[in-house]
């Protein structure tokens, strides 16, 4: 019986895996599109790694993917202290994606412009953009070296996340202009910054939701102690609420992403648990 929900466990895993990869190909896969369609036949420079690279094409004609590439792996192993490994993995994997399909959809589509309207451009890429890097993030992973460099930059400068962010776009934006020449360029930019940044900003409220979980087990007592003794992974996210002597657990989490991770807990415990999940409105400290 015990090998079996290790084997069943150890599938649920694999699986879990697998669709968080898929979801990180997704992803890369149309945030390499919307650059191609959107972005790079306008010479939009919406900052970070892509946009760097943009620039530095227009400079020496190497490929945008390639250039991205070159400086996203030295940054990637600068900072998989900062990531971590399996985040690290999962980012390589999106970073090689983005890079050969931009590469891929340029050769195929010759930076033919397709939406005329610039504005309409920097507005529908940003809001694509944004969607994309969230369903990225949201698996587990980031799309690059930006989110790199600021993490890394965070370490040693005492500024806000966000702020470092904008000093980076802002420096990319500034060097659009200058091989460009084109002071234009610069408000689209903007605009599509604005677009991307709102844009992961709602899914990323809209996925931190609080969800509460009733537990139904026999061994509510183990499950209690071993959340308790999981504090490292669970405090801050996860709030017991309500435990009675029927076999009833009220949980509530204060982020959905975590929820698989208190199921996995949960099931460990006792596999014939019976978990309900219903979004709630607020968590009660």
């Amino acid at each position: 019986m015990k090998n079996r929900f290790i084997l069943t466990l150890k599938k649920d895993i694999v699986l879990k895996e697998l669709k968080s990869y898929t979801w990180v190909f997704a992803g890369s896969v149309l945030l390499a599109i919307t650059y191609v369609v959107f972005i790079i036949p306008h010479n939009i420079v919406p900052g970070g790694i892509l946009g760097l690279s943009i620039v530095i094409n227009k400079l020496t004609g190497l490929s945008i993917g390639l250039l991205a590439l070159m400086i996203n792996i030295p940054l990637l192993l600068w900072g998989t202290k900062v990531l971590g490994v399996k985040t690290g993995i999962k980012t390589a994997f999106s970073m090689v994606l983005v890079s050969f399909y931009i590469d891929v959809f340029s050769n195929l589509l010759n930076n033919k412009i397709y939406v005329e309207d610039v504005l309409v451009s920097s507005v529908f890429g940003g809001v694509i953009i944004g969607l994309s890097v969230f369903i990225v993030m949201n698996a587990g992973a980031t799309t690059g070296g930006n989110d790199i460099l600021v993490r890394i930059l965070a370490t040693k400068i005492k500024l806000p996340y966000n702020q470092l962010i904008l000093i980076i776009d802002g420096i990319v934006i500034l060097l659009g202009v200058l091989v460009f020449e084109d002071f234009t360029m610069a408000a689209y930019s903007i605009i599509a910054i604005i677009a991307i940044s709102k844009t992961i900003e709602y899914f990323m409220k809209k996925s931190l939701k609080n969800m509460t979980l009733f537990v139904f087990s026999s061994k509510n007592i183990l499950i209690q102690e071993s959340i308790l003794k999981n504090k490292k992974h669970t405090d801050g996210i996860l709030k017991l609420i309500h435990y009675d002597a029927n076999g009833k657990l009220i949980l509530i989490t204060k982020n959905t992403k975590k929820i698989e991770m208190v199921r996995e807990l949960i099931y460990k415990i006792d596999p014939n648990a019976t978990i309900t999940v219903l979004e709630s409105n607020s968590v009660t400290d």
